[in-house]
């Protein structure tokens, strides 16, 4: 059967965050659905819309196939919304992708009875195929059922060459309803190990890299409307020094100036002195850096692969370059004791980093960490409680260890929240003070934006969309200012 009205839709989860920037996968599946000349329409139900919105949609649109990308997080949410839609239009076929979908398979389709089809992996391909009336049998990636079984079709092989994708351009998108800065992938796949993470789960060990033509056309397409804040979201966006420099060089070269970027996730081995110079010169102001935990012994328990001389080099040398730097730390894994959590706490402490953040840890199935708290029955809920009602954010713990037992968990997570607090009301008087704002009103201003209650406000879109623009014209201002003293 062939597919000519496609929806693509976000399932109604809200997030602390709110619809900050527009769904990178949905994204990508939408510009080949433009390339291959099919109709279709995005809805994005992070922007608040309901399921009655979502069914007159539906209604109004009157597609032949629905699309959702799922996430594990609350995933029951996007089930009772998928009943709904089948209640009310039950002959719309109805084809699930993302992360979710990666790590559960055939328990997908046995979970959800209104999702007719899952893809799993990459699922730009897939969904052409499935258009384009193939055979599901001979579709790879594709889960679906014949005569009462789940079949999981064998993978296909991941797209080598990501340039053939080119790249979102949101045409389907409300984009006026985000913040300003365009978020950009420029890889796929990940080579390491670490136990608790699902990204090689989702998208494979398999790594591939845009060109730096590619990503410098992306940069350019938005830079020629106006856009001049972008955020790279790879994983690890420097994963190779000489394609990142190729990358800089295309920046520069094209003129692309005033550019205020950030880097959602690097890791610190490959972030060497001159890479960090670079990355400065072509506009970088932030930099996210996965330290996870606080000594070399943890690390080789969670197979980070890296050593904490590498971290400790990359943040110092961060931090005396005036990067904003953002740590990520995970609050208890396996075998982590409270000395261990006290060497992060001191870290974190220890240089002028802008943020700080202990993650309450959510096992992923399919990850090794997952398996082995299920192994050793350490886990306090099932899956299908706490990934509907527990977050990184939460200082509800979802496992106990013979280290950290639940009592001295949950009050380890209270106390991370108190110090992430006092790390970012720190960093934050460092940033008013670098935009030349007085000591005195940058003491006062830190206390408050540093508070719970302020800092969630200021993540709403509106209030970001302006943050943002005060932001950067701080940032322009003083790079003229320095511009004009060399």
């Amino acid at each position: 059967m062939n597919y000519k009205k496609i929806l693509l839709i976000t399932p109604p989860v809200q997030t602390e965050l709110g619809p900050v920037r527009p769904s990178i996968g949905l994204g990508y599946l939408s510009q080949v659905l433009v390339d291959s000349k099919i109709e279709h329409c995005v809805f994005d139900m992070l922007l608040g819309y309901s399921v009655g919105e979502l069914l007159q949609k539906i209604a109004e649109f009157k597609p032949d196939l629905l699309g959702i990308s799922l996430f594990s997080n609350k995933y029951k949410t996007a089930y009772a919304a998928l009943a709904e839609v089948r209640r009310a239009f039950p002959e719309l076929c109805i084809v699930a992708g993302g992360p979710h979908v990666s790590c559960l398979r055939e328990e997908l389709l046995a979970d959800c009875p209104e999702i007719d089809y899952g893809v799993y992996l990459e699922g730009e391909a897939a969904l052409l195929d499935l258009c384009n009336g193939m055979d599901p049998e001979k579709i790879g990636n594709l889960i679906f059922r014949k005569s009462g079984k789940i079949v999981v079709n064998p993978p296909r092989a991941f797209i080598s060459d990501l340039d053939v994708l080119g790249f979102p351009k949101y045409e389907r998108f409300d984009i006026e309803k985000y913040i300003s800065e365009r978020a950009i992938i420029s890889s796929r796949g990940c080579p390491h190990s670490c136990t608790y993470c699902a990204v090689k789960v989702v998208m494979g060990r398999q790594v591939r890299l845009r060109s730096p033509k590619s990503v410098a056309d992306e940069l350019e397409y938005w830079y020629k409307k106006g856009y001049r804040q972008f955020s790279f979201q790879d994983d690890n966006f420097i994963l190779t020094e000489n394609r990142a420099a190729g990358i800089f060089d295309e920046i520069t070269a094209r003129g692309m100036r005033d550019l205020l970027l950030r880097c959602a996730g690097a890791r610190a081995d490959m972030l060497s002195r001159n890479i960090l110079e670079r990355m400065q010169r072509v506009g970088f102001k932030t930099i996210a850096i996965g330290a996870e935990v606080g000594n070399n012994r943890m690390l080789e328990v969670v197979k980070k692969g890296e050593r904490f001389e590498d971290i400790e080099f990359a943040v110092k040398t961060a931090c005396e370059l005036g990067f904003d730097v953002y740590l990520n730390f995970l609050a208890g894994v396996p075998f982590e004791t409270l000395a261990d959590i006290e060497d992060s706490v001191n870290f974190a402490l220890k240089y002028p980093v802008f943020y700080a953040e202990w993650s309450n840890i959510i096992p992923y199935p399919g990850t090794e960490m997952y398996e082995w708290l299920k192994g050793k029955g350490y886990l306090l809920k099932q899956p299908e409680e706490y990934l509907n009602t527990c977050f990184t954010t939460s200082t509800e713990p979802v496992f106990e260890t013979p280290e950290l037992p639940y009592a001295v968990r949950k009050k380890l997570l209270v106390f991370l929240k108190k110090v992430r607090v006092r790390v970012l009301r720190r960093g934050m008087r460092l940033r008013l003070e670098r935009q030349g704002i007085p000591k005195v009103v940058s003491h006062i201003l830190s206390y408050i934006i540093s508070s719970d209650a302020i800092n969630k406000y200021l993540f709403q879109n509106k209030v970001r969309r302006m943050a943002d623009f005060i932001r950067f014209r701080l940032y322009m201002r003083k790079s003229k200012v320095s511009g004009n003293k060399t």
